[in-house]
């Protein structure tokens, strides 16, 4: 005979109760919720050849690294609150690393603008020439500010990689307004900011001198 046939009436009654509660209870647990995943993308108004800098002929532009800050490497979005207080979003995800996804696209705005043949991502897998200038990437903060506004602060040097000297270091700060806890706004908003960065980044390109 089963077990549960044994048990008395009123406390097969109880039991089940029991079960359904614990049932209703997993139901409800937060693991349930659907993880979303989010992209950065090239930016749509940037035009093949828009860029009107002057290049050496042959000079090519390599894009990386990229170092991000210890608290945004992480697949989980990542926004501040007041204080020091983060936001980790458990159910908002980027879809790729996010040093990858901020190469991928600057890499892909800034071919854009100068031409595509010029630029690759960088490490490389061959040897650079001498026309090669290495664009690396230090992002300090990036984020939505729990206010509204996308942030992006960066720190970029130009390099010639065939001799390891640098040629020149550049700094700047971009926001514009986000959506407080729209994901998709705040992704939206770091493509447009990367694409404005990527405008900056060709146009500290223009009449760059190597010293070989």
């Amino acid at each position: 005979m089963p077990v549960f046939n044994m048990i008395r009436p009123a406390s097969r009654y109880a039991v089940l109760v029991l079960i359904l509660f614990a049932i209703g209870a997993c139901a409800g647990l937060p693991g349930s919720a659907p993880t979303r995943f989010y992209i950065l993308k090239t930016a749509e108004d940037i035009k093949p050849g828009e860029a009107t800098i002057n290049l050496p002929e042959a000079m090519t532009i390599g894009i990386g690294p990229v170092q991000i800050p210890g608290y945004a490497d992480r697949p989980q979005i990542v926004t501040f609150d007041s204080g020091a207080e983060i936001n980790v979003s458990d159910f908002d995800h980027w879809a790729e690393p996010l040093s990858d996804a901020i190469k991928r696209v600057v890499s892909s705005n800034v071919a854009f603008l100068i031409g595509e043949e010029k630029v690759f991502a960088y490490p490389a897998d061959f040897r650079p020439n001498k026309g090669s200038v290495q664009v690396a990437l230090d992002i300090i903060d990036i984020t939505e500010t729990g206010t509204g506004v996308a942030r992006l602060s960066v720190r970029w040097h130009l390099k010639e990689l065939y001799d390891n000297t640098v040629l020149a270091r550049h700094a700047k700060t971009y926001e514009m307004p986000a959506t407080t806890g729209d994901y998709n706004s705040y992704a939206n908003a770091l493509s447009t900011l990367l694409g404005q960065l990527s405008r900056d980044i060709a146009n500290s390109l223009d009449g760059l001198n190597l010293s070989s």
